[in-house]
């Protein structure tokens, strides 16, 4: 058991200034456990309590805050989730950001559940964290070294143990960077390198520590796990994920070869080289600890003139800017351009976006050569690998780049501010006007800081909310897996159709628990979770008995927690809109779509995407005209008022 009691927590909370050099050390306390659970939800709080509203994302002021949950370093399958709250810049919102790999369980056995960084070093630092032996390290010679370059060094330096490094974009303080975990995976959309930068701080070391994690009932714990495993070496498609991850999984959409161009204006239909073979060669699985599937690689090149280069990946799939070739160099080129981002620590997605928005304002003069130092903005590798470089360094055209693509709109003006489509400044994922509107899109708009979908897919509606048109009873099953309570259901379906914005509601308050747990939302390792063993697993684990509405309503807090935190950030109902790109028809190949419901039974206007808002905020007992929890709500939930 920990300091306070219970199992799953390390039961410490670590404070470091790096303005005065200072560590403190506080127990966790176990009203915050219990009433927050962990992850998100305790480092939400900590972020509630300790970030001054007005604190600018890049100045002392702000805290980086990063949390585990109880489930973190267990047994329990996929339990690798590490958040990190914090004030980022590209929107000025509280993201909090997820991540996998190795680190949470490395801080725990440290004896530390979460760590709060504040204030800004005079030099260069790099953290590093061993049981009680905390320090600041010198890290001027890191200092303009990449991401892989700076954790190969560190892990040299401390093996064995976890590294959140940054790269060059996070030095220049770049709206647009991402770092990682080690080298797989990301963490920080929205410039947490570029938070991380403005403190001085090169990377945070958790190294393995002595004092190990204790759970409540051992014994109840392996039982529930035993039979977990049991289903997931059983299941039909982890061969694939083993054989060719994500790709492997994703074949059949990406061998659609469809590409949205023309600022989601457009369609248009592009030969797509089966990569398949040649992928399969040159990928090994990695996985987080207390993985079974392994969805996360190496990839390393095996032929060609760029044979021998390897890079890391939370996953591979064929992209754009890469050029035409045969399939050797296609795959070639498309690795290089991924690794140049890992070790930049540039977010790919973001980067191609706000890189093709330029390209399109480009094409119609807004911009011309003059603005862009004289480089022609073409789709081409060569341009795209330039590009990328002068974003990370901020150099000519990339210091626009580098801001992401509402504030490079802004700067750029001409009318150019109108143009771009996103939410929340943040670009969309995945386009509605191809799969009609299902959680997933919903969760795009509502989210309280960001255009993030994940929320609206998690307990495995993933599968239903990407594809189009699947049966309402799997919609029906995985609702009934995640245990959204039967009055809800009534709300919800009908025998033919579902309530999109109410469902929305379930999803994110599931999607919390797994944040708050410390445990994986990825598809692969979440589909073998119900609300019954995730409670069961929550009890055998910490000691404190919670049935799956205990668990829901935990959920349900601290996502209320996350919409109020980002309301202080300015986030209400205005900023939960559907671009207007989507509410016009999407055009290409002799044909339009429109944006329609999901079973594509009508076509959707603005008044019809406001009563799903509506619906959404009804659902979740939030004030409809701003979209805000109402005081009731919170008295409810036990969070403040004001």
């Amino acid at each position: 058991m920990s300091e306070m009691g219970l199992g799953g927590y390390a039961g410490r909370v670590l404070y470091i200034d790096l303005t005065s050099g200072t560590v403190a050390r506080e127990p966790l306390d176990p009203e915050l456990a219990r009433t927050f659970i962990g992850g998100w939800g305790i480092t939400n709080k900590l972020a509630c309590d300790l970030i001054p509203p007005d604190a600018d994302p890049l100045s002392p002021e702000n805290r980086i805050i990063i949390g585990t949950g109880p489930f973190s370093g267990t047994i329990v399958p996929g339990s690798a989730e590490l958040v990190v709250t914090s004030r980022f810049p590209l929107n000025g919102a509280y993201p909090t950001s997820c991540g996998g790999g190795h680190f949470a369980l490395m801080l725990k056995t440290s004896g530390y559940d979460c760590v709060v960084i504040s204030g800004r070093s005079p030099t260069p630092v790099y953290l590093r964290i061993h049981d009680d032996d905390v320090q600041l390290s010198d890290a001027r010679e890191l200092w303009g070294r990449d991401v892989f370059e700076t954790v190969d060094e560190l892990r040299r330096r401390h093996e064995p143990c976890s590294v959140i490094p940054i790269g060059p974009a996070g030095e220049n303080l770049v709206d647009i960077s991402v770092t990682s975990i080690d080298k797989g995976g990301t963490l920080g959309s929205g410039g947490l390198p570029a938070v991380m930068g403005s403190k001085n701080l090169k990377a945070v070391v958790a190294v393995q520590g002595s004092k190990g994690i204790r759970v409540a009932n051992r014994v109840k714990l392996q039982r529930l796990v035993d039979g977990m495993l049991q289903r997931i070496m059983e299941y039909r498609l982890r061969p694939t994920l083993l054989e060719g991850g994500f790709f492997g999984m994703t074949a059949a959409w990406t061998q659609l070869g469809a590409r949205i161009t023309e600022n989601a204006s457009r369609i248009a239909l592009v030969a797509t080289p089966d990569v398949k073979d040649v992928h399969y060669r040159s990928r090994r699985p990695l996985a987080c600890s207390a993985c079974p599937m392994a969805d996360k690689e190496l990839i390393r090149l095996r032929e060609g003139p760029r044979s021998g280069l390897a890079t890391y990946a939370t996953h591979y799939s064929p992209m754009g800017s890469v050029g035409a070739g045969d399939v050797a160099e296609t795959y070639a080129r498309s690795v290089e351009y991924l690794d140049a981002a890992n070790r930049y620590g540039i977010c790919l997605f973001s980067f191609g976006i706000v890189r093709e928005f330029a390209s399109y304002l480009y094409e119609r003069g807004i911009i011309t050569r003059e603005d862009t130092g004289g480089i022609e903005l073409t789709d081409d590798f060569e341009t795209g690998m330039k590009l990328m470089r002068m974003t990370a360094y901020r150099e000519g055209f990339g210091e626009v780049l580098a801001e992401g693509l509402v504030k490079a709109a802004a700067r750029i003006g001409r009318g150019a501010e109108e143009l771009p489509p996103q939410i929340k400044g943040y670009n969309i994922f995945g386009d509605p006007r191809l799969t009609g509107v299902g959680t997933h899109t919903v969760a795009q708009m509502v989210n309280p800081a960001r255009c993030g979908g994940c929320a609206g897919i998690a307990g495995s509606l993933g599968s239903a909310s990407y594809n189009p048109g699947r049966p309402i009873e799997q919609w029906l099953r995985q609702a009934r897996r995640i245990a959204v309570p039967r009055e809800a259901m009534e709300r919800i379906f009908t025998s033919t159709a579902f309530n999109v914005g109410r469902l929305t509601r379930y999803t994110e308050d599931w999607y919390s628990i797994s944040n708050c747990l410390g445990r994986c939302h990825r598809l692969y390792i979440e589909r073998f979770f119900d609300a019954e063993t995730q409670a069961q697993l929550f009890t055998a684990v910490t000691g404190l008995e919670a049935t799956p509405a205990e668990l829901y309503k935990a959920g349900e807090r601290v996502w209320n927690l996350f919409k109020m935190l980002n309301v202080r950030a300015g986030f209400d109902r205005k900023a939960d809109v559907a671009p207007e790109a989507w509410l016009t028809p999407l055009k290409g190949e002799g044909m339009e779509f429109p944006l329609m419901d999901y079973y594509k039974s009508a076509a959707l206007t603005r008044d019809d995407m406001d009563r799903v808002l509506d619906d959404y905020y009804d659902e979740r007992g939030w004030d409809p005209g701003t979209g805000i929890p109402t005081s009731d709500k919170l008295r409810e939930l036990g969070l403040p008022t004001a």
